[in-house]
C-alpha cells in the first residue's frame, strides 16, 4: 500500500512540474512558439490541462508551507481569470502575460539585497 501511495504522490508532482514548466514556456516569447509547434490547435487544451494540474496542488490544505494560504489564494484567482481569457478569446497575449503572473506567484523570486 505504501508503494502505491508513493507512486501516486510521483505522479501528481510530475504532471504539477511539468504543468508549471508548460506555463512557465507559454509566458516566454521562445516558449511559446515552441508550445504552439508542438501541440498546434490543441495548445489551449493543453494549458487547459496544465491549469487542471496546478489548481489540483493549489486545492489543497496544507499548514506545511510557509504563506500558503495567501499564496493558494493568490494562485487559485490567477488560474480561475486565466480560464475566463482562455474561454474568451483563446490563446492571445493576454493569457500569456496571466501565465507570466502565475509561475510569479507559484515560483515566487527572492527579494534582491
Amino acid at each position: 500500500m505504501l508503494e502505491a501511495v508513493g507512486d501516486e504522490t510521483i505522479q501528481f508532482a510530475s504532471r504539477y512540474s511539468t504543468a508549471v514548466s508548460c506555463l512557465a514556456a507559454l509566458a516566454g516569447d521562445d516558449g511559446y512558439r515552441e508550445l504552439a509547434r508542438l501541440h498546434g490547435a490543441k495548445l489551449a487544451a493543453v494549458v487547459r490541462d496544465a491549469l487542471d494540474a496546478v489548481q489540483a496542488v493549489y486545492d489543497t490544505a496544507t499548514k506545511d508551507v510557509r504563506n500558503w494560504p495567501e499564496q493558494r489564494r493568490r494562485a487559485l484567482a490567477q488560474i480561475a481569470a486565466m480560464r475566463e481569457a482562455l474561454d474568451r478569446s483563446g490563446m492571445g497575449e493576454d493569457v500569456r502575460g496571466m501565465a507570466r503572473a502565475l509561475v510569479a506567484i507559484i515560483e515566487p523570486r527572492p527579494a534582491r539585497r
